[in-house]
């Protein structure tokens, strides 16, 4: 595993890495997977997916470069960094949807070479991303396969989640967010710490993640990721046909049982409207968020269907 911050569109952006490095020659590689997280979208919580997909493909005789790339402003460079990711306020359009997008543009036509083939993985808001992504011909034309990973690509308001997020999370964030969040940063460190791994603790989640969680409590990336949240309600509301039906051949579609952002019936009027559709129902219980918890068995079935859709 290698990892490094790098300038995309502007914005110093935490990339990690299995297999090849970003900045190696890929003369000898045809093909490579690259993951495009969820929202918050920090690189550190799909760590273990990653590696554990990478180890997969290898296991199986397919040595691919596994490559994760968060979303602009939501990791920041260490503090020792001469490099730093701009504030909110004045920068809006190089945090929402749109300039998220133009972020992974630029990051696949500067560091993936013309003749390699991508897997393009996106989980929940980042298989969105990766729709918008094939409006770009350049881009398309490099794409092997696409996996939508509990794909929050329409009607995310009217979900669950959406409902509580919006009536209840924003405008509980907008009252108490920035006290909350300039008050946990004020403590020390190891009572930060102790707070999450208490949260970890009530929620099963693995302590391994404790890093990762200490830079999403930070006042500016918080912002940025609930920035980035309230414009998904805003924008992703009806499916986009037009792009599913032109790119149905490229993509494949893993829902869950228990999601509150993608609910069942969301996967029921999918293979309704388009039979075709390469759709598939989680048959394991995983959750929505899966990297915290079922990264590994994630992992698998991702590498199974990359195996299926090589050469």
């Amino acid at each position: 595993m290698q990892e490094a911050f790098v300038n995309l569109n502007g914005i110093p952006t935490h990339i990690i890495t299995w297999g090849k490095w970003i900045e190696e020659s890929l003369s000898d590689v045809t093909e490579l997977v690259i993951c495009i997280t969820g929202n918050p979208g920090l690189p550190g919580f799909y760590t273990e997916f990653c590696g554990a997909l990478q180890q997969e493909l290898g296991a199986d005789g397919h040595n691919l470069p596994v490559w994760v790339i968060g979303h602009a402003g939501h990791d920041d460079p260490p503090e020792a960094s001469i490099r730093e990711v701009p504030q909110l306020s004045g920068n809006q359009e190089l945090f929402n949807l749109d300039g998220q997008i133009a972020h992974k543009i630029d990051f696949i036509k500067k560091y993936v070479p013309s003749h390699v083939k991508i897997h393009l993985i996106g989980h929940s808001i980042g298989a969105w991303m990766i729709l918008q992504l094939l409006k770009d011909q350049e881009i398309r034309n490099r794409i092997k396969k696409c996996y939508m990973l509990f794909p929050t690509i329409e009607r995310m308001m009217e979900s669950p989640n959406g409902w509580t997020f919006t009536k209840i999370a924003m405008p509980l964030y907008s009252v108490f967010g920035y006290i909350f969040f300039n008050v946990f940063n004020a403590l020390p460190i190891w009572l930060r710490i102790l707070f999450i791994q208490i949260y970890f603790w009530i929620f099963s989640i693995p302590k391994q993640f404790t890093g990762t969680a200490l830079k999403y409590g930070k006042p500016s990336v918080a912002e940025k990721v609930v920035f980035l949240a309230d414009d998904e309600m805003a924008r992703v509301r009806g499916l986009q046909r037009e792009l599913v039906e032109n790119n149905l051949h490229l993509l494949k579609f893993y829902y869950g049982t228990t999601d509150g952002w993608v609910p069942v019936s969301y996967y029921n009027q999918l293979k309704f409207d388009y039979p075709q559709a390469d759709a598939q129902l989680d048959t394991k219980k995983i959750a929505h968020a899966f990297v915290l918890r079922h990264s590994k068995p994630m992992a698998s079935i991702v590498s199974n269907m990359i195996q299926q859709n090589l050469h």
